[in-house]
């Protein structure tokens, strides 16, 4: 009988039992933390509808607040980008694991394994016999990829947040975002509300760029949009995290296949792994259930993950690759180059926050036709 051990109880892991269990499967999580909620918060909450539907992910209970648009500064410029509906919430990160947690207990097909970080030797010795299937789901730095050998993930971001209550947020629907490689090199700073009276001020450096990412938002606390924002709140909390910003040349080996954040499923342009995560995820739990009902190849993950997404958040590198780059100068120029053609209206209208191939092709044949 063959036995599934996933490794990370996060949204990537959980989401590959819910699916696998769809299907009649059990599996055993393991996790370090002593519940699925513990430090969820570190990772920010910003989502887009379109992406937690498609994912099948259920959000409702977690909601924070919902988003219409957002507001990009640079350069002394700002381009604001708004559509008439929700496009994207803040979804209480908690609240969401909770929620998972909760549906796969009251299913009883998953057992959850707290308290329990496995070590190379214990997943080596899982790894040997054959009738163990093991799924990496343990984040950036996956103990999984490392202890088989998979190649390394070459770029990180490094993260660093507070969250502040007590305040009177203007736009409470829109994410405001900050490029300026002097206070946040290879990525940008956020300031994203929760609610009428809080909000999450953020940043992310490039690991590359040899900056301590606290220092990072220490500085960036300290410009002026920032500073009067924050001026008469009061600090709740802090947190520092990693992201992968890019995808792992190999996500599927032997007995061993890596999804979410270890397998670097994640939209370098901003971070974001829950949604490309999630559906991966369940095409991981697909092609498991076929092997173990019909001996259908493990590998057949690689081929159908990365012909489903791999286009799309290759596209997200390339973006980020290449606003990376730019002073905050020069992309306050892009600002005023984009205001004074209308590519406000034009994102505001065709925009979409996960498929940036998608929202071009679209674009470019609407225009055309």
């Amino acid at each position: 009988m063959k036995r599934v051990i996933v490794v990370g109880a996060g949204v990537a892991g959980m989401s590959f039992a819910m699916q696998l269990c769809k299907h009649g499967i059990p599996c055993e999580i393991y996790d370090s933390r002593q519940n699925v909620s513990e430090n969820a918060e570190r990772a920010s909450g910003i989502l887009s509808k379109k992406g937690l539907e498609k994912a099948g992910i259920k959000y409702n209970n977690s909601i924070e607040n919902n988003l219409i648009g957002g507001i990009v500064h640079a350069g002394g410029r700002e381009l604001k980008l708004r559509k008439n509906r929700t496009v994207a919430y803040i979804i209480d990160r908690r609240k969401l694991a909770e929620d998972m947690y909760n549906e796969l207990r009251t299913g009883k097909c998953a057992k959850f394994r707290f308290l329990k970080r496995l070590t190379r030797t214990e997943l080596l010795e899982f790894g040997k016999d054959n009738n163990n299937i093991i799924i990496g789901a343990d984040g950036a730095v996956s103990a999984v990829a490392s202890s088989f050998g998979f190649p390394k993930i070459e770029r990180y971001i490094l993260t660093y947040k507070a969250v502040y209550s007590k305040i009177k947020i203007k736009d409470v629907h829109y994410v405001h975002l900050f490029f300026d490689n002097n206070t946040t090199p290879g990525f940008f700073g956020w300031a994203a509300p929760h609610s009428e009276s809080s909000v999450e001020i953020g940043i992310g450096i490039e690991s590359s760029r040899k900056t301590n990412s606290r220092l990072a938002f220490r500085k960036f606390v300290e410009t002026p949009i920032i500073k009067a924002m924050v001026k008469d709140a009061k600090y709740e909390y802090e947190h520092a995290s990693i992201i992968p910003v890019n995808i792992r040349k190999r996500t599927a080996a032997g007995n061993v296949l890596l999804i979410g954040d270890a397998a670097g499923q994640v939209k370098a342009t901003t971070g974001g792994g829950i949604i490309f995560g999630s559906l991966c995820a369940k095409i991981a739990a697909d092609i498991v259930y076929k092997h173990i009902t019909s001996n259908a190849p493990l590998q057949e993950y690689e081929k159908h993950w990365r012909k489903r997404y791999a286009k799309d958040l290759k596209a997200h590198m390339i973006a980020h690759k290449f606003y990376s780059k730019l002073t905050g100068k020069q992309f306050g120029f892009l600002l005023w180059a984009a205001n004074s053609i209308g590519i406000d209206s034009l994102l505001s209208k065709y925009g979409d926050m996960d498929s940036w191939l998608s929202t071009i092709n679209n674009t470019l044949l609407r225009k055309k036709y």
